[in-house]
């Protein structure tokens, strides 16, 4: 394939939407056990703003409260929002995203010059959703990982609004692919699990580290209930003991003041 060919924007529009076809087969044939779906409606009424966090090995279940729960529920103040990165590969999350009816936002941390930008927009942006009573959908261990490690950023862009972040453990009978995140691959009428346990709150007078690692022990634990429910072996392939993902961010941006600059781990 020429360069030009691979760069075309078409390739992402067609593989963004394999994706959505196939999260969509998924998330109807599936035999689903849930847990916990009574945090998600209880906050979904609510006027304030809130964080939904995952692993990346779980994306291709995500999008099972958009599709069989949400169009059971009142119409929300403002679209389910999800963080995708900047690079090409973001190309096709966006276009799944937007087949599902998320809105997006462009704004991980790519190692570009320009990343500062982005930091600061997508900071704006999302403060901006979760004002308006909005959900902000992450993998919050991507785009690169660290694999299970919850990125410091999230934690504090959640503080900077106080907003409840819900852990929404996934997990299904299904391989795991030899990517960095172990990726999940369920087939269609696997069984599958959805784990929510109660909103966990935040504040800014919170340690920032406390909350991370409270919010990494509740996703981990969540994940493996949903794991035991699906019956899904233990992985085999260890998580690399690393600190990449919880050294002190940079101080997250008010809306009033876009100066400021934030990097987050997004999708």
């Amino acid at each position: 394939m020429s360069k030009r060919r691979s760069q075309s924007p078409v390739i992402p529009w067609i593989g963004g939407t394999l994706i959505w076809a196939y999260m969509s087969i998924l998330s109807h044939t599936m035999r689903w056990r849930v847990e916990g779906m009574e945090h998600v409606r209880n906050i979904w009424d609510k006027p304030q703003g809130w964080v939904a966090a995952t692993w990346h090995s779980r994306i291709l279940l995500m999008p099972y409260i958009q599709i069989r729960e949400r169009p059971k529920w009142p119409k929300p103040p403002h679209p389910a929002t999800l963080m995708v990165s900047p690079s090409r590969d973001g190309e096709f999350t966006k276009r799944a995203g937007t087949w599902l009816g998320l809105h997006i936002i462009r704004g991980s941390s790519s190692g570009r010059s320009d990343k500062s930008k982005r930091g600061v927009s997508a900071a704006r942006e999302s403060m901006e959703v979760m004002k308006k009573g909005g959900c902000i959908v992450m993998t919050i261990d991507g785009p690169k990982g660290p694999r299970e490690v919850v990125g410091i950023g999230t934690i504090k862009l959640a503080q900077q609004m106080g907003a409840p972040i819900v852990i929404y453990g996934l997990s299904a009978h299904a391989k795991r692919l030899d990517t960095w995140d172990r990726l999940l691959w369920p087939r269609p009428f696997a069984r599958g699990a959805v784990v929510i346990p109660e909103p966990i709150p935040t504040s800014k007078s919170m340690d920032s580290e406390e909350l991370r690692q409270r919010v990494e022990i509740a996703l981990k634990a969540a994940t493996a209930r949903a794991d035991e429910l699906c019956g899904l072996a233990p992985d085999t392939v260890l998580v690399p003991k690393t600190e990449a993902n919880t050294e002190p961010a940079e101080p997250l941006p008010s809306v009033e003041e876009p100066e400021a600059v934030m990097e987050h781990r997004g999708t």
